[in-house]
């Protein structure tokens, strides 16, 4: 009996210790404004319809130096719209979402219960088509951020954000296809870094562990 007694202090102890050296740990649920743009191709001009955009981030924060690390996910649900300048290719729309996957680094400033922070991150961008005839798209991307968090307690707070987001294409690449007028053999074709420029604007509850 004295023996368990002992380990179990002995793990306690062992635990507590971790956890104190461990930074502290936000779940922040997100929801706001998604800037979807639009980009020329070879084929035509498509634009992706603004829309509501919600998600997750996950944060270590108060790490040395101010800084703190974010893992997000979000995605907007909108509708893309393709208007042909060739003689090849049809007009059409249909359902997309804009999803994001990134990992990050932000710097906090003024480390009290209003903080200010700016960062960048890196990670993949996911074009979920809503049409059978429509490939998904992949593609690296980067973004930048900055905004506010405000603290209630030590364990509530909000966090107010806007980013740059850049889906980045580092070779020719078909995106859409199944849109030409030959019956799904034709394509969109984008040439260059970057074939689309999105943003957002959200807002999230902090849960600060």
């Amino acid at each position: 009996m004295k023996r368990t007694i002992f380990l179990l202090t002995v793990l306690t102890v062992l635990t507590a210790g971790l956890y104190a050296e461990m930074p502290p740990f936000e779940i922040t649920p997100m929801i706001g404004y998604h800037l979807a743009g639009g980009t020329d191709s070879a084929e035509g001009r498509i634009d992706i319809d603004d829309s509501m955009t919600y998600g997750l981030f996950l944060s270590f924060t108060d790490m040395p130096g101010g800084f703190s690390v974010d893992l997000s996910y979000t995605r907007a649900d909108s509708h893309l719209g393709f208007v042909s300048t060739d003689a090849d290719y049809s007009d059409t729309s249909f359902g997309i979402a804009s999803n994001y996957m990134l990992l990050g680094v932000n710097k906090d400033f003024l480390e009290n219960k209003f903080r200010l922070f700016i960062g960048a991150d890196i990670g993949a961008a996911w074009f979920d088509s809503k049409d059978s005839s429509v490939s998904d798209a992949w593609f690296f991307a980067l973004d930048l951020k900055g905004g506010a968090k405000f603290y209630f307690s030590d364990r509530l707070g909000i966090r107010l954000q806007g980013r740059f987001l850049l889906p980045l294409n580092f070779y020719d690449t078909g995106l859409f296809v199944g849109i030409g007028t030959g019956g799904g053999s034709g394509g969109i074709t984008f040439s260059g870094t970057t074939f689309i420029y999105q943003g957002d604007f959200t807002a999230g509850l902090i849960i600060r562990l």
